[in-house]
């Protein structure tokens, strides 16, 4: 067996299921960062539609998944893999926030093409959150407890204060 993953699902998936890229584009909600990051894709390297998104910890408080909760599965790549700090999609992210609230440039001396050529690159940020992509990986292991996705979140301390009003034991 080669060098194994995790990776979050809203499912639980068997052990040898293979996960591949959905088609869609990760992002799709934010034009301009999708935009920036195709235009900037090298040629060598698969869509961001294709891959399959992997961590080597089980923080997956950063990644951009829609879910509050899912199931960890162990998984072995098939073919390359790609390592790239996700700091650099939230700064473009962040530039490009819905909210004028949350929308800020904290990286205001690189443009956009720049950022997105630091994400392929796979150049590290002063404090890195490496994510892994490959295009397939197949599931040599699953944990069948749901878990948060982002522990300590708003919503889960919110759902975890009513519990607690109720008198019933938190989720955490």
């Amino acid at each position: 067996m080669g060098k194994t993953y995790n990776r979050i699902a809203r499912e639980v998936h068997p052990v040898g299921h293979i996960f591949r890229g959905y088609g869609v584009l990760p992002l799709a909600a934010y034009a301009e960062v999708e935009d920036a990051l195709a235009r900037n894709r090298p040629a060598a390297s698969p869509p961001r539609s294709d891959c399959v998104y992997m961590k080597e910890d089980l923080d997956f408080s950063s990644v951009g998944v829609d879910y509050e909760e899912g199931y960890v599965h162990t998984v072995e790549p098939q073919g390359d893999v790609e390592r790239r700090d996700i700091y650099w999609i939230g700064v473009l992210v962040k530039r490009y926030a819905k909210s004028a609230q949350m929308r800020k440039d904290i990286e205001p001396h690189l443009s956009d093409d720049e950022v997105a050529q630091r994400y392929w690159g796979g150049t590290a940020s002063p404090s890195p959150t490496w994510e892994f992509i490959a295009t397939e990986a197949t599931v040599v292991g699953v944990n069948s407890t749901l878990v948060p996705v982002r522990p300590g979140s708003v919503l889960e301390r919110a759902l975890n204060a009513t519990l607690d009003k109720k008198g019933l034991p938190s989720r955490v």
